[in-house]
Parts: structure tokens; C-alpha cells; sequence
């Protein structure tokens, strides 16, 4: 089992790898060795919301 954490460079704070404020979105990714899992955290700065405006 593998477990992969992607979180936003220079955000207002520090992520969490586990319990994080941001609530990070969790994948399940399959994989041949086992199962796997894909932890995407989002930003406090609200980069997303401009990022989805262009």
C-alpha cells in the first residue's frame, strides 16, 4: 500500500498529512502491488476559485 500527498506550494499554511484543515480530497488508485491512496489538498489562499476564472 502506498499513500501519495499533493499540496499547494507556498499556501497560507502548512498542510497536514494526516486530519488536515484543508480537507483534502482522497483517492482510491488500484495499482498491481496493492491498494493504493491519493490525498489532494487544496489551498487556503483560494487559488482554485481564480484558477478556474480563466
Amino acid at each position: 500500500m502506498s499513500i501519495w500527498h499533493v499540496e499547494p506550494i507556498n499556501d497560507l499554511i502548512a498542510h497536514e498529512d494526516n486530519d488536515c484543515i484543508c480537507g483534502p480530497t482522497v483517492e482510491h488508485v488500484p495499482t498491481p502491488d496493492g491498494d493504493s491512496w491519493l490525498y489532494t489538498h487544496h489551498s487556503l489562499d483560494g487559488r482554485e476559485l481564480k484558477e478556474k476564472a480563466q
